[in-house]
């Protein structure tokens, strides 16, 4: 729910791949369920090797916390008065981690308030359009970042909300749960090509949901952008214990990309940190960055070794913080990418926009998630004639057998067909991790 599980997509150059001929001054974009915003990141980074086009990025996600989080997100790559390293861990750990650092927690603060300013249109951000919610909708996602400033001040207890899952999870497996979390790692995610996971990454983030982790600074606060259903009641606040995934990971978006020669010696947070790096670097300064600008903000006597930090204590007390006063309105400057536009639709726009005529055949470029795939024949009609359209597949669930997987890809065949689509190239469950499609 909170991430995805395919790695990020430089759009322009899928469509290059497939030499398909659109308009080099404009590009259409709908990207369905993708939770974290890193197709936008990659293409935004990788935009400096194409001639200038406008790009418009249409986003649909399932619920308003995933809207609230992918503005996030790329706020925090797009902020340019954060440190290259400083901007990276934020993100990583606001991501991934059910427990983030206090410097993480002030900074989720801070631009906690900032957003839902940027909601009610108190501050302009040029690169956000949210004129397609309604305004009941916009004063939802205004409650959602003011609550995660009252949730890190109160500390809410998200490392007991994990464990409840995982023993409903497991069950009668839970004293047996170490066994189970590494056959998941052994048998499945290895058989499929998860190169720089090590076991003590995968094993420490489903014991307790901190995917990223560093010798620098202990993660004690919680990070309450992964809890959803949040409302406002009264003067307080409502929300639903965390529901998000608790078997695979958020490895897969920024750990597979194209190997290099030292790979073999880092862990997947160290992958991780370098793309991420890697996409800041290139959205700020519009040009490739080199390794020495990566090795300069990375202690290399710890790449041989495996970073192994003591297990939190869910049932440990935290200090609570004393809410301040809005003090961040005027202090925040984004990177200036005017030829790149982000709007978010709420989620009504799969069934309605079929119907309406200005959808019809606009978009260039279709992604859509593996969980949003009943949505198809809504969002054919919306490709261009020619146009170019990627669904994820599952082959990084642990909880998606191989027969599973390969009866995924038979029923997407088959819708389609229906629906008039081709396959771009023959599905294989083994190495594939999108299915192309063209119209």
């Amino acid at each position: 729910m909170w991430w995805g599980y395919s790695p990020a997509l430089d759009i322009q150059s899928e469509i290059n791949k497939h030499e398909i001929n659109y308009a080099d001054e404009y590009l259409e974009v709908l990207i369905v369920g993708a939770s974290d915003a890193r197709h936008i990141l990659k293409t935004l980074a990788s935009s400096y090797l194409y001639n200038d086009r406008i790009i418009i990025y249409n986003v649909i996600e399932s619920t308003l916390e995933q809207v609230a989080r992918s503005i996030l997100l790329l706020n925090t790559c797009l902020e340019t008065n954060l440190g290259l390293q400083e901007a990276t861990r934020y993100y990583l750990e606001i991501f991934g981690n059910t427990l983030i650092r206090p410097a993480t927690a002030k900074y989720l603060i801070k631009s906690s308030k900032q957003l839902s300013d940027i909601v009610t249109t108190t501050i302009d951000c040029p690169w956000l359009n949210l004129e397609q919610f309604m305004y009941k909708d916009r004063d939802q996602l205004q409650a959602i970042f003011k609550y995660w400033e009252y949730a890190i001040c109160n500390n809410i207890p998200i490392l007991e909300y994990w464990d409840q899952r995982i023993r409903k999870s497991l069950k009668t497996r839970y004293d047996y749960r170490e066994g189970v979390f590494d056959w998941d790692y052994h048998m499945i995610l290895k058989s499929r090509g998860i190169s720089n996971l090590t076991l003590q990454e995968y094993r420490f983030w489903r014991n307790n949901g901190i995917a990223f982790s560093w010798l620098e600074g202990e993660p004690i606060r919680s990070n309450p952008t992964l809890l959803n259903n949040i409302m406002q009641y009264n003067s307080g606040y409502v929300h639903y214990t965390y529901s998000g995934d608790i078997t695979n990971g958020p490895f897969f978006c920024w750990t597979l990309q194209e190997e290099r020669n030292n790979d073999k010696i880092c862990r997947a947070t160290d992958i991780a940190e370098r793309e991420i790096m890697k996409c800041m670097y290139e959205i700020m300064n519009q040009k490739s960055m080199c390794e020495e600008i990566i090795a300069a903000h990375r202690d290399s006597s710890i790449l041989n070794g495996t970073l192994v930090i003591e297990t939190p204590n869910k049932e440990m007390k935290q200090e609570l913080w004393k809410k301040g006063k809005n003090k961040y309105k005027s202090n925040i400057s984004w990177k200036n990418v005017k030829n790149h536009k982000i709007i978010f639709h709420p989620i009504t726009f799969l069934s309605t926009s079929k119907h309406k005529t200005e959808y019809i055949g606009r978009f260039d470029f279709i992604w859509i998630a593996h969980n949003m795939v009943e949505q198809l024949s809504n969002l054919v009609p919306l490709l261009k004639e020619k146009g170019i359209m990627l669904v994820e597949l599952k082959k990084y669930l642990v909880e998606s057998r191989n027969e599973n997987l390969q009866n995924f890809v038979n029923e997407l065949k088959s819708m389609a067909q229906r629906n008039r689509l081709r396959e771009i190239n023959d599905i294989n469950i083994k190495e594939h991790y999108v299915a192309r499609f063209s119209k």
